[in-house]
């Protein structure tokens, strides 16, 4: 019994962690699936892809201490590449009349089309990766940002692939709720047993002194790659059920308003757990809806002989004073540095549960 309380074997620390987590992540998906509508079942499925793709990116940067602003480069990868497996031949015909014809006259059902997404996914994950491993903290996030860009710019340029600027249409609607909450709890599972491996906590190690970490043998470099190998993996499923369930969108779409938005999530949570990721995802998506709905509700008000037209901009205002106010009032985010079975075993033994703020002289993540 001591041994359950106390979680003290890693595997079933990330297992049990994982667990807790999930439960009201399926309760609110039951209720929402019961209760609510399709648009609130819609706002739901996309709560659910951004878990996913904030747990991806928390995996590298929640675990080195690295904030990168390039994640978002592989979610449109996965999108774009298991779209073309997926899509109906008659249809890329249409669309992508200049499509090489091994590309064109394949179509597969989604698992293998995720599959092969994810294999283009970690091979590009380790060709960028395997320089910025190599860099420095400081310079990393800089260097992300310009992944992001040429990314970017391939996507719009390959337009025989991608139909460049315009809008990719034709995708099957594959992403229902049931497969994005399936996809969010596998993600969980994976980001717990890695930040509680021997490589996570190894990585955790140089997140708070490098060099002390060095010193003591560990391979920050190549460490760092395969938590960056993995981080898009993850990230990469969240861009292919995105990419299923708008069924059509552009590269603009995986740019930097979503990069900035996934950063939010993490930072607001807090960026060293998968509780922190997980809930600074709901908790802005929440913001995002209820900023959205203020907007459409002020457009076309009329305040007596003023007449606003249109209102716009409240989402990245509220998202931006957030977090300021995270970062001012709370540095580690709102869920701080303990995973919620953590917490759960703190109180059961009657310890403190909330987790000492960070001092001027700790590292980690900062956006």
């Amino acid at each position: 019994m001591r041994r359950l309380v106390t979680l003290d074997n890693p595997i079933r620390r990330a297992l049990v962690g994982s667990g807790v987590l999930a439960v009201p992540l399926v309760v609110f998906a039951v209720v929402v699936a019961l209760l609510l509508g399709p648009a609130e079942q819609q706002v739901a499925i996309n709560f659910f892809i951004s878990l996913i793709a904030v747990v991806g990116f928390g995996i590298y940067s929640g675990n080195s201490g690295i904030m990168t602003f390039g994640h978002v480069a592989f979610m449109g990868i996965a999108a774009y590449a298991g779209s073309l497996l997926t899509m109906s031949p008659a249809i890329k015909a249409q669309a992508l009349p200049n499509l090489i014809p091994a590309l064109r006259d394949v179509q597969v059902p989604f698992v293998p089309a995720l599959v092969g997404a994810l294999v283009v996914v970690a091979a590009l994950a380790f060709a960028f990766g395997f320089p910025l491993s190599r860099l420095s903290a400081a310079a990393t996030p800089i260097a992300t940002l310009a992944m992001l860009m040429i990314t970017y710019v391939v996507l719009v340029g390959a337009a025989d692939i991608t139909r460049g600027s315009q809008t990719f249409y034709g995708v099957p609607p594959i992403t229902d709720l049931t497969v994005a909450v399936v996809f969010a709890l596998l993600a969980i599972v994976v980001a717990r047993l890695f930040r509680e491996s021997v490589l996570g906590l190894r990585i955790r190690a140089s997140r708070e002194d490098e060099l002390a970490a060095r010193s003591m043998g560990v391979d920050v470099a190549n460490l760092r790659l395969v938590a960056w190998i993995l981080s898009a993996l993850v990230v990469g499923v969240a861009g292919m059920l995105l990419g299923h369930n708008l069924t059509a969108f552009s590269p603009k779409q995986f740019y930097l308003t979503l990069q900035f938005a996934l950063v939010a999530m993490l930072v607001v949570g807090g960026p060293t757990t998968v509780t922190g990721a997980a809930g600074g995802a709901f908790l802005i998506a929440l913001l995002m809806e209820s900023a959205r709905r203020v907007e459409g509700l002020v457009s076309g008000l009329t305040l007596g002989p003023i007449r606003i037209e249109q209102f716009f901009g409240l989402q990245e205002i509220a998202l931006g004073l957030v977090i300021l106010a995270v970062m001012y009032r709370r540095r580690e985010g709102l869920f701080g540095r303990l995973e919620v079975d953590e917490v759960l075993v703190r109180w059961w033994h009657g310890r403190p549960t909330v987790s000492r703020p960070p001092r001027d002289g700790d590292s980690g993540p900062s956006p």
